[in-house]
């Protein structure tokens, strides 16, 4: 019986440096995924168990696993599988017999997209931090409570149009005892407004 096997390591397989886990049936491989959320995973269609395609629908259903390449491993003659394979998305697939060069160029092809797709989370989360740290910032600029006056009943609420905004308000009492209002709006929106209100 031929195991499905999947790369856990490096963008260097076949090499000495990648960790090669292989599983026997679909269950054993799932469970497999969950556990070491490798970097590739070459999954072939026909095994016990659990065929290649439930166990495709459940990596791709999890969002812990759903970003993991999938390189779906069938017969040459058999494009129905493939086609299922890739709609249910697979990111490749290898026919068999598949030849080392291809096995190779493909694995190679799928890591290095994988990088790339890691790479953009992790500047999406640090652009997530970066807007926090202007919501806070611009927190800072607004009056943490407004003042009451006799005869005036003041409230205020402020919902940025985007993550941040230019838009700025205060309310304050003037040694003579007036009321000062300020509303204030700078002409643009998101981060490059937030510093200049």
């Amino acid at each position: 019986m031929n195991p499905t096997t999947w790369i856990t390591s490096s963008r260097n397989f076949p090499t000495t440096t990648s960790e090669l886990i292989a599983a026997f049936d679909g269950r054993e491989a799932l469970e497999k995924i969950r556990a070491a959320s490798p970097d590739l995973v070459l999954l072939d269609i026909m095994m016990p168990v659990m065929d290649g395609f439930a166990v495709l629908a459940q990596v791709k259903a999890d969002a812990a696993t759903r970003d993991i390449p999938v390189i779906v491993i069938s017969a040459s003659n058999d494009l129905k599988s493939v086609v299922r394979g890739i709609q249910q998305g697979a990111d490749d697939y290898l026919p068999k017999p598949f030849e080392p060069v291809l096995l190779h160029a493909r694995i190679a092809a799928s890591l290095e997209r994988k990088r790339l797709r890691d790479q953009e989370q992790l500047y999406l989360k640090s652009l997530e931090r970066e807007l926090e740290i202007g919501r806070e910032i611009q927190k800072g600029f607004l009056p943490a409570e407004l003042p009451r006056a006799e005869g005036w009943e003041i409230a205020a609420y402020f919902k940025a149009a985007r993550e941040v905004a230019g838009d700025f308000y205060d309310a304050f009492s003037l040694p003579d005892g007036t009321l000062g209002l300020v509303i204030a709006d700078v002409c643009d929106k998101g981060v490059g407004a937030a510093p200049c209100s």
